[in-house]
C-alpha cells in the first residue's frame, strides 16, 4: 500500500478506495459477480487490463479472495470479510449520493447494454415466471441497444443476439428512462402512464414485469433527498 498522507484511519481508507474503479469492482463482487468476465460486463467502460490490476491489488490488500483455476473451471473471485465490510461502506456512499448528489442521467451516462446486465443483477428470483419467458428489449435514444432476457428456471440470461425462440414480451423505451426506473428515481407506473415505456405482450406478463426486478437499493437515500427538496420548496 502506498504511504498515506497522514496518520489517520480516513487517510488509510482513502488509499484503498480513493480511485474511480475500486469501489465499483467491490460493488460488482457484492451483488454476486465472481468471474472476470462477469465483473467486466458490469463495468464495460473499464479496460480488462485495468480490471486485472485492480483485482490483483484488492487481493494483495486482503479484500478479495482468488480461487485458483482448476481443470474445467475458471478463476473465481469473492470478497473476504474485510472486503464485505468495505462493500457496505461503498453502498452507504451510494445512499449519500442518492440523497445529495443524484440527478437524471445524462446522455453520457446512458448505456443500454450495461442497463440490461444491471437488470439481470436486479432480478428477483422468486418473482420471475416459473416457465421459460423471452423478453425482447428495444432501447432507444442515447445509449440505444437491443437485446433479450432469457428467463428460465427463475434465472435471467442476457443475450445480445436473438436466442431463436418466440418472444413473449417486448419492451420499448428510451435508455435514460429505464435507467431512472431501475435505480429507483421513477416508478414503472409513472413511466408507462407518461408513455415513456411501452410493453407488448399478454396482459399477465405486462402486469407482472415490474415486479420481476428490485429497484429499491437506493430507495432510502432517494426518499430523504425528495423529502428535503420538498421541504426546501415550501420554506419561506
Amino acid at each position: 500500500m502506498a504511504r498515506h498522507a497522514e496518520y489517520c484511519p480516513i487517510a488509510v481508507g482513502v488509499e484503498v478506495v480513493g480511485d474511480r474503479w475500486t469501489p465499483l469492482v467491490l460493488r460488482e463482487l457484492s451483488v454476486g459477480a465472481s468471474g472476470f468476465n462477469e465483473i467486466h460486463r458490469g463495468l464495460p467502460r473499464l479496460s480488462r487490463t485495468l480490471l486485472a490490476q485492480r483485482l490483483r491489488t484488492l487481493e494483495r490488500r486482503g479484500l478479495v479472495r482468488r480461487a485458483a483455476a482448476v481443470p474445467g473451471r475458471r478463476v473465481r473471485y469473492s470478497l473476504t470479510p474485510a472486503g464485505t465490510a468495505l462493500a457496505s461502506v461503498v453502498w452507504a456512499l451510494g445512499q449519500w449520493a442518492a440523497e445529495w448528489m443524484f440527478a437524471d442521467p445524462s446522455d453520457e451516462d446512458c448505456d443500454g447494454l450495461a442497463l440490461m446486465w444491471r437488470m439481470h443483477q436486479c432480478a428477483v428470483g422468486s418473482s420471475l415466471p416459473d416457465r421459460r419467458t423471452i423478453v425482447h428489449l428495444v432501447l432507444t435514444g442515447a445509449g440505444a441497444a437491443e437485446g433479450w432476457l432469457d428467463i428460465d428456471e427463475r434465472t435471467v440470461t442476457v443475450c445480445r443476439e436473438d436466442p431463436g425462440r418466440d418472444v413473449d414480451l417486448t419492451l420499448e423505451a428510451e435508455t435514460a428512462h429505464m435507467h431512472r426506473w431501475l435505480v429507483g428515481v421513477a416508478s414503472f407506473r409513472e413511466l408507462t402512464v407518461d408513455g415513456h415505456v411501452r410493453l407488448h405482450g399478454p396482459a399477465r406478463l405486462v402486469r407482472a414485469f415490474p415486479e420481476w426486478f428490485s429497484t429499491t437499493a437506493f430507495a432510502e437515500g432517494l426518499r430523504r433527498g425528495r423529502l428535503r427538496r420538498d421541504q426546501e420548496a415550501v420554506s419561506p
